[in-house]
């Protein structure tokens, strides 16, 4: 065998080795991806009983909440009409006893008119003052069920004053069921997590930017919700910029971050957002 010979099997023979030490390699690095999977779908269906628990118990309690509101709103507008009806009853038993008062002046004048003209109008006189007296019975009479009145409008007023102390803490448990939702930072809107796309046809403009931030137009009236991404052109279409990430929405507006690893150009206040094809972006 010449050298020519002996020099291809020393190169065969270390290609063995390098062959070798690469199985190696690949064998103890391997990754069992089937094990990995399995337990991420049990991790999911995890997840999902979870939030399907706290939709439940959510509804649960909006239900429980809007019934109470119910019966005790019906309850507090029962109680406003028996209070204004006894309010008008003391305002007549009042304008009575103001005209009372009136007969009560016009006998005593009567009677003093009557002893100055003549001592022939005594019996005249005794007539007066026995009605002065049945008057002043009636007017203690109607004194009496005034303050009888006025008392059931006091505790008319305490129930009412208790009523609204419920109502308060209906409305602090409700705060606390929105404070819940806000910890697993859930929106109380349940139709909104049917999807994680924003509406098909949503537009609006960039109104401010704040470093990374920006504020548009449109929010959760218009179907956005925090996580919905949209992407940014020019007000007249000439070029695809970026795209932005919705992190918190109002009525009428929300904040977005601007995803710098899809910025193609600089966010300007003025830019369209909307949902734009691939198409489109191929072409601008």
């Amino acid at each position: 065998m010449n050298l020519l010979g002996k020099l291809f099997i020393v190169l065969i023979f270390i290609g063995c080795i390098g062959l070798t030490c690469f199985s190696v390699i690949v064998f103890s690095t391997h990754t069992n991806w089937k094990a990995r999977t399995d337990e991420l779908n049990m991790e999911l269906q995890l997840r999902n009983k979870e939030f399907a628990a706290l939709k439940s118990q959510k509804e649960t309690l909006e239900a429980t909440l809007n019934l109470e509101k119910n019966r005790q709103r019906g309850r507090l507008i029962t109680w406003q009409e028996k209070c204004e009806d006894l309010e008008d009853k003391n305002k007549k038993m009042e304008t009575e006893i103001a005209d009372l008062k009136v007969d009560v002046s016009e006998q005593v004048e009567a009677v003093r008119v009557a002893h100055e003209t003549a001592e022939s109008l005594r019996g005249r006189l005794a007539d007066v003052e026995e009605a002065l007296i049945t008057a002043q019975t009636a007017w203690m009479s109607m004194s009496t069920e005034l303050y009888q009145t006025m008392d059931e409008a006091h505790g008319l007023a305490i129930q009412v004053t208790t009523y609204r102390g419920i109502s308060e803490k209906l409305a602090e448990d409700y705060g606390d069921a929105m404070e819940v939702l806000k910890i697993h930072d859930l929106l109380p809107e349940p139709a909104l997590y049917n999807t994680t796309r924003p509406p098909a046809g949503i537009q609006g403009i960039i109104t401010e930017i704040r470093g990374g931030l920006v504020e548009i137009s449109i929010g959760s009236d218009s179907g956005l919700v925090k996580g919905h991404q949209l992407d940014v052109v020019r007000r007249n279409g000439s070029s695809y910029v970026g795209k932005i990430e919705i992190v918190s929405t109002i009525a009428d507006k929300a904040t977005a971050k601007i995803l710098t690893d899809f910025r193609m150009n600089i966010v300007q206040i003025g830019d369209v957002v909307k949902n734009v094809k691939m198409t489109e972006i191929a072409v601008h």
